[in-house]
């Protein structure tokens, strides 16, 4: 017993559920638990794989210290933050003032195969008397164990009855402490900090936990002798905080260093750390680089062109200027060179000849014009030449602040740049990979979707058209293989973003930790638990003229107008929000923003099909996932998981997919039947568009059933008091 054992479970278990220092019970309830760290099998990645995970960890590491390290500003009379209190110092630079994502040398990337555990906290109780024992480690627990079982109980005749005990110490800092009657404490003779462990004023140094009170932080100990309580309450104070500060320490800080007494099992004492994102291994990379720090300029070169903003004609002296001095262009430059020779000669024949000989000279010229064209956008997809571009001021801000604006898998221009590589690699792929297409549309099907017969496959997809209409949908369709990658590489206690708000009047940084280290070629690293998965999905987009024309009689103060050839994804990009991992304080107005309302609406839709999916394939609600696209009115719904897909989404369609499609026009399909206050509020609950938690991207906010078919309300953010239209009502349902 006084050594760690292994356990194996899923590789999604162990990367979230089971991940290094959360604390569990294995099945049947017997015993607490902590995993531990261990060393396991390395995963190979892709380099442009290695590429996201480390800039995501970047993002987010950095935009949760900029929050915690502000978190007192509003408040000069406060105590200043310093960095170790709000991140791992694995994720410091050499000065520990600033943030440093860790470097792949310092990291090891692995499959969650296994997981160390061993038994925590390693404190007891007496069922009946409730006399305390407690150890440090596993080895003092084994040499008591026979004074365990002999230990007399006050209460009744015979041995205490020992259980574990499931209450435990937490700190925002990502430290624990299990019970004792005692404090740790900070000691200006020893200049150190002390753990001290009380006695009775009658000298005796057995307690019993009085745990009569309905709260267990007003729970105390109290002399097994005479009965007196040592404390009014239990209170622990965090040994690493107390370090921080040192000498600095006075009465005034205890509330930086009180930890909580929280049960094991609760969701405030671990908070792991993970992400996902779409894994196009080297597919797209030339796409993904414009989202590096530093590429903001090919980034607005990107949403120009793909949303349809002015963009200046590129001239040659701006070719030549960005080929200078680059020899992997060195061969683009030459043939740039030749077209343009050849359009010139060409242009001054074209003006002297006669026609027969003009009309080969045209031809030419048409073959110059076209290579010209190709250099230059090659040299663009290349992030090589970026031309002039004027984008109104609102998103050029949000394009400079994206990173502080937007959670990674709320970021509206890394999700317009996935789709438009989604779209590269998938969507409009039409080679085939063992005999199939990546990505069917439901309205062109291809042998493996479709009936038998030339005859009922037409009339399949006509009826399919009819359904899709009906919703409001341009495209949805079949994507084969929709290719994730997870992973898990930190945690935190107490809070699950940045900040713990006015605990006691004082803001705290809730600190970021990295998992502890494991031995991986003779270095301790730290582990970063990495799941690729690759499953069916369907993916679906709105009809834009039916969603502008939606949002435009929302009367939001911010609505947006398009001119040229602007698509509606511009507008939806200017007018992005800011939203952060958890959607915390959203702000709720009577000048609602048009971004939140798009965005609901499209969350909403992803969880009606959801559910509509769940139910006609056969699949549970937490084995489906959801990824929105908002400035391309898309989401992806794909089966998670990293079991063998067994083509249920496919096999959903082929038997039942216009009966799906029908169902979800029907109008018990955005109605509510608990009765409850959903139906009074617009809003969503398990029993109609909620999901569990593990599925939805956005833990079942920013969700409204009125956005789809008017309910007579708002969703909650708009608290204006008449009713909307819903979606549906523009698609002439």
């Amino acid at each position: 017993m006084s050594k760690a054992k292994t356990m194996s479970r899923s590789r999604n278990q162990i990367a979230n559920s089971y991940s290094p220092e959360s604390f569990f019970t294995f099945e049947g309830g017997s015993g607490a638990c902590i995993a531990h760290s261990v060393p396991t099998e390395s995963i190979e990645l892709v380099d442009a794989t290695k590429e996201q995970i480390f800039e995501r960890i970047n993002e987010l590491g950095r935009a949760w210290f900029d929050a915690a390290m502000g978190c007192r500003d509003a408040d000069a009379t406060q105590p200043r933050v310093s960095a170790p209190q709000c991140v791992d110092p694995k994720m410091l630079d050499n000065t520990r003032s600033d943030f440093q994502a860790p470097g792949i040398e310092r990291v090891h990337l692995c499959r969650p195969s296994s997981m160390g555990y061993t038994p925590a906290p390693l404190s007891f109780v007496c069922r009946a008397c409730g006399l305390f024992r407690d150890f440090t480690t596993l080895r003092e627990l084994d040499a008591a164990i026979s004074e365990l079982s002999t230990t007399k109980c006050r209460k009744h005749d015979g041995p205490c009855d020992w259980e574990q005990l499931d209450v435990i110490f937490v700190h925002w800092s990502g430290n624990w402490t299990q019970p004792f009657p005692g404090q740790y404490q900070w000691s200006d003779v020893d200049a150190k900090v002390v753990k001290r462990r009380d006695k009775c004023i009658c000298g005796h140094e057995d307690f019993r936990l009085n745990r009569r009170a309905a709260g267990i932080g007003d729970w105390f100990f109290e002399c097994a002798k005479c009965d007196k309580p040592l404390s009014p309450k239990w209170r622990q104070n965090d040994e690493a905080s107390l370090r921080f500060i040192g000498p600095a320490f006075t009465e005034a800080r205890r509330t930086e260093v009180s930890m909580q007494a929280a049960p094991y099992r609760a969701s405030s004492v671990y908070y792991v750390k993970s992400d996902l994102f779409i894994d196009f291994k080297d597919g797209g990379r030339d796409l993904l680089t414009r989202l590096r720090p530093g590429r903001e300029d090919a980034l607005k070169d990107f949403v120009a062109k793909q949303y349809g903003f002015g963009i200046s004609e590129v001239t040659d002296e701006e070719v030549e200027a960005a080929c200078a001095g680059r020899p992997d262009c060195e061969k683009e430059w030459l043939e740039f060179q030749s077209s343009s020779g050849a359009i010139k000669t060409g242009e001054a024949m074209a003006a002297t000849v006669s026609e027969p000989i003009r009309s080969g000279i045209l031809t030419m010229l048409a073959t110059a014009y076209e290579g010209k064209k190709r250099i230059i956008n090659d040299l663009r997809r290349r992030a090589i030449l970026l031309p002039k571009i004027s984008l109104p001021v609102p998103l050029l801000e949000r394009i400079r602040h994206r990173q502080v604006l937007f959670a990674s898998k709320f970021d509206p221009f890394r999700l317009a740049v996935e789709h438009a590589t989604l779209d590269a690699t998938r969507l409009a792929v039409e080679s085939r990979v063992n005999g199939k297409k990546p990505y069917v549309s439901f309205t062109r099907l291809d042998e493996d979707l479709a009936p038998e017969t030339d005859v009922e496959r037409d009339a399949l997809q006509a009826e399919t058209q009819v359904a899709l209409t009906r919703l409001g949908l341009a495209d949805m369709g079949l994507i084969r293989e929709f290719d994730l990658c997870r992973f898990s590489f930190g945690y935190s206690r107490m809070e699950g973003g940045p900040v713990l708000h006015d605990k006691r009047g004082m803001n705290m940084p809730v600190r970021l930790n990295m998992f502890p280290p494991v031995m991986h070629n003779s270095s301790s690293k730290n582990p970063i638990y990495v799941v690729q998965q690759g499953n069916e999905a369907i993916y679906v987009k709105l009809k834009p003229e039916l969603v502008q024309a939606w949002l435009a009689d929302l009367d939001c103060p911010d609505m947006f107008s398009l001119s040229g050839d602007e698509k509606i994804g511009a507008g939806i990009l200017a007018c992005s929000q800011q939203m952060s991992p958890f959607l915390d304080k959203l702000p709720e107005s009577d000048t609602p923003p048009t971004y939140f309302y798009l965005y609901t609406l499209l969350h909403s839709y992803s969880h009606l099909l959801m559910k509509h999916m769940s139910e006609y394939s056969g699949l549970d609600m937490g084995s489906l996932g959801e990824y929105i696209f908002p400035a391309d009115l898309a989401f992806v719904v794909y089966r998670s998981g990293t079991t063998m897909d067994l083509g249920n989404l496919s096999a959903m369609w082929r038997n039942s997919g216009t009966a799906m499609l029908n169902a979800m026009l029907s109008l018990k399909a955005t109605q509510c039947g608990t009765g409850s206050l959903c139906s009074h509020r617009g809003g969503a609950c398990p029993d109609c568009i909620m999901v569990p938690e593990t599925s939805c991207v956005a833990s079942n906010k920013l969700l409204s059933r009125s956005v789809l078919r008017g309910t007579g309300k708002r969703p909650k953010f708009d608290t204006r008091p008449e009713g909307i239209r819903g979606f549906f009502e523009y698609t002439g349902e």
